[in-house]
């Protein structure tokens, strides 16, 4: 790996703006490699094409007495065997808000280059060879879906053909619903909240496409 690349791999995570103690974030080709607050030997997590990750990514209001003084910026990283990387920092008061931001999107954006888009190819020719598979508890088969979606009571498994499939992307979440019977046939699935929405949200429009 070169130096340039090398640098485009790696962050300094600060907490906040008064952390003095960051946490260092690097990708390299094999492996997500996360210094751990608590250990001295840091998190490293495979990225082997044969152990799926999940993801999750957000970010969450932070509110003062009265009003909204900060934002958290949240993405967490999950292995096969249930460990957790969990990359977090804030910004208050508007102070490094831009820079907070910016690398928030280029850490999901590396991250879903390296791993996530990959994924996304990987679930996309399990469809084309008419094997059903099971992304973010969507089951998914050659002639449509099976989504749980919830009522007054519990939520009941339901079966949606292809062309009966709707969607509806939001800045926080991503919309499944029946076009015949949309009240009454939806699941919402949260970017922060729900592992694996964003490969969902891509492998779902690419098949509708």
């Amino acid at each position: 790996m070169s130096a340039s690349e090398n640098r485009k791999n790696r962050w300094l995570i600060k907490d906040s703006f008064f952390d003095r103690h960051p946490k260092e974030l690097l990708f390299t080709p094999q492996s997500i490699i996360f210094s751990n607050q608590k250990l001295s030997v840091p998190t490293t997590t495979d990225l082997s094409k044969e152990e799926p990750l999940e993801f999750r990514f957000g970010i969450k209001w932070i509110r003062g007495f009265e009003f909204i003084v900060g934002r958290k910026y949240q993405l967490l990283i999950k292995n096969s065997d249930g460990e957790i990387i969990k990359i977090s920092f804030s910004s208050y008061y508007g102070i490094n808000k831009v820079h907070l931001y910016n690398q928030y999107a280029e850490i999901l954006n590396q991250l879903w280059e390296s791993y996530f888009d990959g994924l996304v190819d990987h679930y996309l020719a399990l469809f084309s060879q008419k094997i059903p598979f099971i992304l973010a508890n969507v089951t998914f088969d050659e002639l449509g879906i099976r989504i749980k979606s919830a009522n007054f009571i519990k939520e009941e498994e339901k079966s949606l053909l292809w062309p009966d499939v709707g969607t509806k992307n939001y800045r926080t979440y991503f919309a499944i619903f029946s076009k015949q019977n949309p009240s009454n046939i939806n699941k919402g699935y949260s970017y922060l909240d729900d592992w694996n929405t964003g490969v969902l949200y891509s492998v779902i429009e690419t098949i509708l496409k």
